[in-house]
């Protein structure tokens, strides 16, 4: 195969996957360090893939990701397009719908047999009465990230208020409208719908423009003071430990970090176990550990917080001789291109 791939950005060669979600790394750097090894690399930005007479067909594509929501969905519509016309898109488009959706996260676990932190999802609050849930739980929105949309929950009333104040309820004045339709409508006929039923047609409006939330819920853990955030880049394993606050059960959004403690084998390697199942250049993961027990609590193959990489003093790799440490200041450009080509080379360009 061909070592030449396609590298798909935003604006301004914008390749979101730093800092802020509005800060891009440095993409000339990035390209820089793939063409080192020997990889022809051609940029567009994604709306020449719709929009002009470029046809990309038999490729290998790297993209990038976005946090604004037009251009979330452009992005992910384009590479499900890219994949279906026979490109190969890194990452696959599976770890793309992940992002930002606890939900599809939780299939895409039970898909791979990771069953080691038992969660539901949810459609809609109207489902519950169909589940056996064990309380307290972890009630978390579809999206959201650094803790938002995450609550510990003690039972099924709890559960049911949080609910319901997220989901926000009606406008005013849909609410006058709906009494208007209730008390105001005249008698309707419509041809073809003999069955139509004014009162019916009433309930049936309410019900689908009253705002319902989707959600997962997850096993809680107790008594964690922190979990692990594990980056992996190729077979660069950066870890932090992220610290719990007083009173609260989310590490995630804390904002306290450690690096200074020795990542134990175990855990380095459930996080290798987990990486080799994900297919992916690049991996973040929540990890937290009980009892010599590991949970994954949530995942991400791009667009992730990278604080391990560019505040820690180094990573772990592993050996024939066991994982050993590396210390070293990253430049975090060197180590994403790094990821691509370690992966591209293992996987397709060999």
């Amino acid at each position: 195969m061909s070592r030449k791939i396609i590298l798909l950005t935003g604006y301004e060669h914008f390749f979101g996957q730093t800092r802020k979600p509005w800060v891009s790394i440095n993409t000339a750097e990035f390209i820089a360090g793939l063409e080192k090894h020997g990889i022809e690399v051609t940029e567009y930005p994604f709306h020449k893939v719709h929009n002009s007479d470029i046809k990309i067909s038999d490729s290998i594509i790297l993209y990038t990701f976005s946090q604004r929501a037009n251009l979330r969905q452009y992005i992910k519509d384009t590479i499900l397009f890219l994949h279906n016309v026979g490109n190969i898109v890194i990452p696959s488009y599976e770890l793309l719908h992940c992002h930002e959706n606890k939900g599809f996260q939780e299939n895409m676990k039970k898909q791979m047999g990771i069953d080691n932190l038992p969660a539901l999802y949810f459609s809609s609050k109207r489902e519950l009465d169909d589940c056996q849930i064990e309380f307290p739980v972890v009630l978390k929105t579809i999206d959201g990230s650094n803790g938002k949309g995450v609550f510990l929950i003690h039972s099924k009333e709890q559960l049911l208020r949080k609910i319901n104040k997220l989901e926000m309820g009606l406008p005013f004045f849909t609410r006058l409208d709906l009494l208007r339709r209730k008390y105001l409508r005249l008698p309707k006929k419509f041809t073809g719908y003999e069955l139509f039923d004014s009162k019916k047609d009433y309930c049936q409006y309410k019900d689908y423009i009253t705002p319902e939330i989707s959600f997962v819920m997850q096993k809680f853990i107790p008594r964690l003071q922190y979990d692990y955030r594990v980056i992996i880049l190729g077979n660069h394993y950066y870890v932090t430990k992220r610290l719990t606050r007083k009173g609260d059960f989310r590490a995630s959004g804390a904002k306290r970090f450690t690096f200074d403690f020795d990542a134990s084998e175990e855990l380095l390697s459930y996080a290798k176990y987990l990486y080799e199942k994900f297919d992916s250049p690049c991996l973040s993961l929540d990890i937290g550990v009980k009892n010599n027990e590991f949970y994954l609590f949530e995942f991400q193959a791009l667009h992730f917080g990278i604080n391990a990489i560019i505040r820690g003093k180094g990573y772990y790799q592993s050996t024939v001789q066991g994982w050993e440490f590396v210390s070293q200041k990253t430049v975090f450009e060197d180590e994403l291109s790094h990821a691509f080509v370690t992966y591209l080379t293992k996987k397709i360009l060999l």
